[in-house]
C-alpha cells in the first residue's frame, strides 16, 4: 500500500522512521564475504533513497512568527546535531533545495518525505510543531514522516520551520531525514540493494550450495551499472536493475525458507515520565490508532498486555472496548502477559506476581472470553528464577523479554531456549531483537535470523516486534506501509507475515528437538559450546536453569526507598486482611472480596516496573503512596473487623485483667514481640502482661498518661500458636519476670548472643553467638559500618549502579556524635549512636531483646545528599563461595568470588527479606525489613540502604527515611538455622488489639491453621473466587521432597490441589481429623482447595 499524501497528526513514540539507506558499516557486516566492487555497488544503490540534511537555524527561546518565510534568520546560530537546549522552547529553520538528481538519480516526479528528530531526558518524547512554508503541516510527539513534496520538481525552495515546546529536561537536537520515494514506473534501487544484503547475510547460513549461492549472488549484484548513473543514463540504469532482478531470481526458494513474524505492539509504561492520568489518554490514543490502521491495512494484527489499560477503555471509552472485542474475535488483536500490568519481576513478591497474572487472566476471560498463555514483559529490569513455575501454575506456557540484550558486561548465548524454574517447570522462552522496532527491512530481519541460528541452530522462523513504545505510539503508517511492501510475492527476500505472538510459538515449538543442553551462569562462565545442528525440520535449542540476571539497571533495587518500604509493606497488610477476612467468613460473615480485589489492583499496579523501580519522576510516587494510603486504610478495617469477629467467639473473660487478643499470622508457633495500646480501668503506677496461663511475660512500659491510665506496652509473646490467637491479659501492677538481658557500658548481653559497641566509632566490634561459641565478625573490623560511595552512572541515573562503583574505597563513617546507651530492658536494651556526615544526620539504635537470637538496628536518616550510596558492611569470621538470597517464593545462590566476567558483573543484586553468607558450621543472616539491594564479595556482606541520584527525580530519596534490619548469627547453614522463618517473622509481627471481656465457646489460645513439616511456608489463605472454599498457597524452600500436613479450620468436606488460577489439578485429597496431606517436590509452588460448603450463613 502507498503511503497516502496527507499529514496526519500522530501521537507521541520513542521510535520512528523507514529503512534507512545502508550506511558502510551495515554494508561491510552483512556482505563481508563480498569482493569489493560488489559491495560498492550495494552501497551505491543505498544512497539513493536519502537526501543529505543541511544546514538548520536555531532560536533558543520562543518566538512570534518563527514560521514566517519573510522572517531574517540569517543571524541565527548553525545548529549542530548533538546540541543541547534548555527546557524553553526552540525554533529551528531550514530551506530545503530539491536537487535535480541524487548521486545520479533523477528525482523528478519522486516523493519525498522530511522527520525532524530531537530528544529529552535521553527519549523522542519531545512535542513537535512543523510548518512547511509557513503553513502549519503536523503537531504531535516524535511524528512520523510528513511529506515535504509529493512529486519533486527540482530546484524548487521549501522553508522548513520547526518549533520545539517547553519540557521538563533539556533538548537535544539530532538532525533530520529526507528519504526518497522514487517515482512510480520506476525499479526500485533501494529494495533491490536490501534483496542483495538479505541473501548476503542468509546464504551463508541457510544454504546447502554455498559457493554456487553465492556465484549467483555476486552476478546479480554485477549486473547493476553504475556508470550509467555517473553518466545520467536513466533509462540504462533500469534497465540494469531488471537484469539483476532476474538474475537474482533462482535464490528466492532458499531465501523464503526463512518465515519473519511480523507482531505488531506498543509498550506503553504505565507511569514514568509521566503520571498515569497522561496514560489513559496515551492508551486510548494508541488503541484507538491501531484500531484505525486495521481498516486499512487488512492484514495488520496488534499485541498487546496489561489488563489494567483494558479495564480503562471498559469504563471510560466503551465503544473502543467494544471494537476490540470484535477484533480479537476476528484473530487481529491478541492479548498477552496476563498481568493486571508489566511489573518489576525482582522486587514484588511471590504473592504479589501470581495475584497480577491471577487478576489479569481473570479480566480478559470475563471481558474478553480468552485465556492468556503467553507470558509478557520485554522491559522489566530482571526475572527471578521461579518466574516459569509461577507461570506454568498460572496456565502461561511462553515468555517474551527483550531486556537482556541490556546487558552491560556479557551477553546471555540465548533466543528461543526453554527456561527452567528450580522445580523443573519450563516455559518456552524467546529474546526478540527490541520491542518498538520501526524498521522492517529484511536486511536487518535477515541478520538477526542468521545470529539466531548460531544460538538455536534449525531455527527458520523469527519473531520481529514492530511498533514505537513507551509513551505508546504503535505501528505507523511507515511502517507498516514497509512491512506490506516486503510481504509482497514479488521480493526476493524471507517471507514476511503480520500476525500474532502465539502463532509463531505454536508453529516454533513442534519443531523444538527433545534432547536440550542445560545452562547456567556458571556452566558459561566455565565455558560453552552452541547446540548441535539437529535433524531436518528440528530446532535444537538450550535449557537455561538459572535467574535471568540483568547486567545494568541494578541501582533500581534501592531507588525511592518510600517506595520499597510500600513494596514490602502493602502485600502483607492485604495477606493478612485477606487471613482474617477468611476465618470471619467461615462464622458468617460476608467476605470483602471486592475491596480486597482492589487493593491488590492497587498494588500490582504500582508492581509497574518503573514505578517500583524509582526510576520515575516525582509525581508518580506521589500518586502511588496515595494508592498504599488507601490500600493501608482498607484492609486494616478489614483486619479489624474480621478479628473482632473471631475475638467475639473467644473466651476473654475467664481470668482478671484488660484482655489484649494477639493474632500470629504465620502457620508456624512462634515468639516475638509486638507493640500495644491497652487503655486500663483505673490508675495505676505500672502493669505486667500474662499469658494465658497466667505465666508473667517480658514487657516494657514504653509510655504511659497517667490522666487517661493510657499505656504503650513493648510485650513479648511466647510459643503463640500457628495462625491462631492467644488472649493475654494486661493487669496494674510490676510483676516480676526473668530477664537475660545486661548492659555493661556499651555491651549489650543476653542468653544467646552479645553485642560490643565501639564507644568512639559506633562500630559493632563483636557479634558472638553463645549457643555456638563463635564470634561472627571477622577480627579487627567494623561491624555495621556504613559505607558511603560516589554513585555517579555515566546514564540512567536512576536505575544505573556503574561497574566499579563499589570498587572505589568508600567513605567510612565512623565519626560520631554520641554513643550512648537509652535503654537497659528489662525487655530491650538499646544503644544509641548518632552521627553527621556532610549534610546528613545519622541516628541508628542498636537493639537486642530479651532472649533473642537476633540483634537489630533501626535506623532514622535525614539524608540530604546526592549521588551518593549509602550500604551497611559486615566482615564476617565465616565465608563461602556463594552468598544466598531470598527471591520470590524461592532462594538463589549467587557468587562472592570475582573470578570471571560473569561473577564480577553480579556486583549488586538483588534480593527480598534477607540474604546469607556462611559455610555449613557457621552463618550470618542479613535480614531487612524494607530494602531490596545486596552485594557479597569475599567475607563481606553488605546491605544498601540509600541512593541519591537527580534525575528523573531531583529530589529522590533526601529527607527523612526510616528502616531497620536485623543481624542474625547462627550454627550451621541458612537452611538448619531457620533463616527463612527469621525472615517472614522480622516482617510479619504479631496483631495485637485489646478487646472487651466477654465469655465464649472458644478457648484462650487456638491455633486455626498449621504446616508441617517446616520445609515449606504458607504464603496465603483466601476465599476462592467462584466457590465456597478456601484456597492455600505454599511452597518448599529446602530442596527436599516432603510430605505436607495442613491442619484446616474445622467444617471442611474436601480438597483439592489447584493451579494458581485456582482451576483443580488432580484427584480430590482426603481429609481427616481436619487434616489433608499431599506430597511437595522439592522447590515446588502449591496450591490446594479446602471446600466449606456448610459454612455459617
Amino acid at each position: 500500500m502507498r503511503r497516502k499524501p496527507w499529514i496526519v497528526l500522530t501521537l507521541g513514540i520513542l521510535f520512528s522512521g523507514i529503512a534507512p539507506a545502508q550506511s558502510a558499516q551495515q554494508i561491510g557486516t552483512a556482505a563481508k564475504w563480498l569482493p569489493q566492487p560488489t559491495q560498492q555497488v550495494i552501497e551505491r544503490l543505498g544512497e539513493l533513497n536519502r537526501i543529505p540534511d543541511g544546514e538548520w537555524r536555531v532560536h533558543p527561546g520562543d518566538l512570534p512568527h518563527g514560521e514566517s518565510p519573510d522572517l531574517d534568520d540569517s543571524a541565527w546560530p548553525i545548529a549542530k546535531p548533538g546540541s543541547e537546549y534548555s527546557e524553553d522552547a526552540v525554533w529551528f529553520r531550514q530551506w530545503i533545495d530539491i536537487p535535480q538528481n541524487l548521486h545520479g538519480y533523477d528525482l523528478t516526479g519522486a516523493r519525498i518525505w522530511f522527520q525532524f528528530q530531537a530528544r529529552t531526558g535521553g527519549h523522542d518524547i519531545v512535542t513537535q510543531i512543523v510548518y512547511f512554508n509557513g503553513r502549519r503541516v503536523a503537531l504531535g510527539e516524535s511524528l512520523e514522516q510528513i511529506v515535504l513534496a509529493d512529486q519533486a520538481k527540482p530546484g524548487e525552495k521549501i522553508l522548513v520551520a520547526v518549533k520545539l515546546l517547553a519540557t521538563s529536561f533539556s533538548k537535544q537536537f539530532r538532525g533530520a531525514t529526507l528519504t526518497v520515494d522514487f517515482a512510480p514506473g520506476r525499479p526500485n534501487p533501494q529494495d533491490l540493494s536490501e534483496e542483495f544484503l538479505s541473501a548476503a547475510e542468509l546464504i551463508p547460513s541457510l544454504s546447502s550450495d554455498v559457493p554456487a549461492d553465492e556465484s549467483t549472488l555476486e552476478k546479480a549484484i554485477g549486473q547493476v551499472d553504475v556508470a550509467a548513473l555517473d553518466s545520467g543514463n536513466q533509462q540504462q540504469f533500469d534497465t540494469s536493475l531488471h537484469a539483476s532482478v532476474k538474475t537474482l531470481e533462482p535464490l528466492r526458494p532458499l531465501l523464503q525458507q526463512a518465515t519473519m513474524h511480523l507482531t505488531g505492539n506498543s509498550h506503553i509504561d504505565a507511569a514514568w515520565l509521566w503520571p498515569r492520568t497522561e496514560t489513559v489518554d496515551v492508551v486510548k490514543r494508541t488503541f484507538s490508532t491501531a484500531l484505525q490502521l486495521m481498516h486499512e491495512y487488512p492484514g495488520y494484527t496488534f499485541t498487546q498486555s496489561a489488563a489494567a489499560y483494558n479495564d480503562w477503555l471498559a469504563d471510560k471509552y466503551p465503544e473502543i472496548n467494544d471494537e476490540i472485542k470484535k477484533r480479537i474475535g476476528e484473530g487481529r488483536w491478541e492479548v498477552v502477559g496476563g498481568m493486571w500490568v508489566e511489573p518489576d519481576l525482582n522486587l514484588p513478591s511471590g504473592e504479589s506476581i501470581a495475584r497480577s497474572i491471577l487478576i489479569g487472566k481473570r479480566w480478559y476471560k470475563e471481558h474478553y472470553g480468552v485465556d492468556v498463555h503467553i507470558g509478557w514483559n520485554p522491559d522489566s529490569f530482571g526475572y527471578d528464577w521461579q518466574l516459569p513455575q509461577i507461570y506454568k501454575k498460572s496456565g502461561i506456557d511462553y515468555f517474551v523479554t527483550q531486556k537482556m540484550s541490556w546487558n552491560d558486561t556479557n551477553q546471555l548465548p540465548l533466543k528461543l531456549f526453554w527456561w527452567k524454574s528450580p522445580d523443573g517447570s519450563k516455559v518456552l522462552t524467546y529474546f526478540p531483537h527490541g520491542y518498538g522496532n520501526s524498521n522492517l527491512s529484511p536486511v536487518r530481519l535477515s541478520a538477526d535470523l542468521a545470529q539466531a541460528r548460531v544460538l538455536a541452530p534449525g531455527m527458520t522462523e523469527m519473531m520481529d516486534l514492530y511498533g514505537v513504545g513507551d509513551h505508546g505510539g504503535g505501528p505507523t503508517r511507515d511502517v507498516l506501509d514497509q512491512g506490506e511492501r516486503w510481504t509482497q510475492p514479488d521480493k526476493i527476500a524471507p517471507k514476511m507475515e503480520f500476525g500474532t505472538a502465539l502463532s509463531f510459538f505454536t508453529s516454533v515449538e513442534k519443531q523444538v528437538a527433545p534432547e536440550s543442553k542445560t545452562w547456567n551462569y556458571k556452566t558459561i562462565a566455565d565455558g560453552y559450546q552452541y547446540p548441535a545442528a539437529p535433524p531436518t525440520g528440528e530446532i535444537s535449542i538450550p535449557t537455561w536453569d538459572d535467574e535471568l540476571y540483568l547486567e545494568f539497571h541494578r541501582g533500581v533495587y534501592t531507588t525511592q526507598a518510600g517506595m520499597k518500604r510500600n513494596l514490602r509493606d502493602a502485600p502483607e497488610w492485604t495477606l493478612h486482611a485477606e487471613d482474617y477476612a477468611s476465618l470471619a467468613w467461615l462464622d458468617g460473615n460476608s467476605y470483602p472480596e471486592q475491596e480486597l480485589t482492589d487493593a491488590w489492583k492497587k498494588i500490582t499496579f504500582n508492581d509497574f516496573h518503573d514505578l517500583s523501580a524509582g526510576s520515575g519522576i516525582a509525581t508518580i510516587y506521589r500518586d502511588a503512596q496515595k494508592d498504599f494510603d488507601q490500600v493501608r486504610w482498607e484492609t486494616s478495617e478489614i483486619s479489624g473487623k474480621a478479628l473482632n469477629t473471631v475475638a467475639e467467639r473467644v473466651n476473654t473473660g475467664a481470668q482478671q485483667g484488660v484482655p489484649i487478643f494477639v493474632f500470629n499470622p504465620l502457620a508456624w508457633r512462634r515468639s516475638g514481640h509486638f507493640k500495644v495500646h491497652v487503655q486500663m480501668p483505673a490508675e495505676t503506677a505500672d502493669v505486667s502482661v500474662l499469658d494465658a496461663h497466667g505465666a508473667v511475660l517480658p514487657s516494657q512500659v514504653l509510655s504511659k498518661d497517667a490522666k487517661t491510665h493510657a499505656f504503650d506496652l513493648l510485650v513479648e509473646a511466647r510459643d503463640l500458636p500457628a495462625m491462631g490467637y492467644e488472649v493475654l491479659r494486661v493487669v496494674p501492677g510490676k510483676r516480676a519476670f526473668a530477664s537475660d538481658l545486661r548492659v555493661t557500658g556499651t555491651t549489650l548481653e543476653n542468653a544467646n548472643l552479645r553485642v560490643v559497641v565501639d564507644p568512639k566509632t559506633g562500630c559493632i566490634t563483636s557479634l558472638y553467638d553463645k549457643r555456638a561459641s563463635f564470634e561472627a565478625l571477622a577480627p579487627g573490623t567494623c561491624g555495621n559500618e556504613l559505607q558511603a560511595f560516589a554513585d555517579k552512572p555515566a546514564r540512567y541515573d536512576a536505575w544505573n549502579i556503574d561497574p566499579g562503583t563499589l570498587d572505589q574505597p568508600p567513605a567510612r563513617l565512623t565519626q560520631t556524635d554520641s554513643v550512648e546507651v537509652v535503654e537497659k530492658g528489662p525487655m530491650r536494651a538499646v544503644i544509641r549512636v548518632t552521627r553527621h556526615w556532610q549534610s546528613s544526620k545519622f541516628v541508628q539504635q542498636i537493639v537486642l531483646y530479651a532472649g533473642s537470637d537476633e540483634a537489630e538496628v533501626e535506623n532514622d536518616v535525614d539524608w540530604h545528599e546526592t549521588h551518593v550510596l549509602l550500604k551497611a558492611a559486615f566482615a564476617l569470621s565465616a565465608s563461602a563461595p556463594f552468598a544466598t538470597y531470598e527471591i520470590p517464593f524461592g532462594t538463589i545462590e549467587r557468587p562472592t568470588t570475582r573470578n570471571n566476567s560473569w561473577e564480577k558483573a553480579r556486583f549488586e543484586v538483588p534480593a527480598l527479606r534477607w540474604a546469607d553468607l556462611g559455610d555449613a558450621q557457621h552463618g550470618f543472616s542479613l535480614i531487612n525489613d524494607s530494602k531490596f539491594g545486596y552485594d557479597a564479595v569475599g567475607n563481606l556482606l553488605r546491605l544498601s540502604l540509600l541512593r541519591s541520584p537527580t534525575s528523573p527525580d531531583p529530589d529522590a530519596d533526601r529527607g527523612h527515611q526510616h528502616f531497620s534490619y536485623a543481624l542474625y548469627p547462627h550454627a550451621d547453614d541458612w537452611k538448619q538455622a531457620m533463616t527463612i522463618r527469621h525472615g517472614y517473622e522480622f516482617n510479619e509481627k504479631p496483631t495485637a488489639m485489646q478487646v472487651e471481656a466477654h465469655t465464649g465457646e472458644m478457648p484462650p489460645e487456638f491455633s486455626f491453621v498449621s504446616l508441617t513439616p517446616d520445609n515449606v511456608v504458607l504464603t496465603a489463605m483466601k476465599k476462592a473466587e467462584d466457590s465456597d472454599a478456601l484456597i492455600f498457597h505454599m511452597y518448599e524452600w529446602a530442596g527436599r521432597d516432603a510430605t505436607v500436613e495442613l491442619k484446616v479450620p474445622h467444617g471442611a468436606t474436601g480438597a483439592m490441589e489447584t493451579n494458581l488460577m485456582e482451576q483443580p489439578e488432580g484427584k480430590p485429597l482426603a481429609l481427616d481429623n481436619d487434616r489433608v496431606e499431599i506430597a511437595i517436590h522439592s522447590y515446588q509452588i502449591l496450591a490446594l482447595r479446602v471446600d466449606f460448603p456448610h459454612r455459617e450463613r
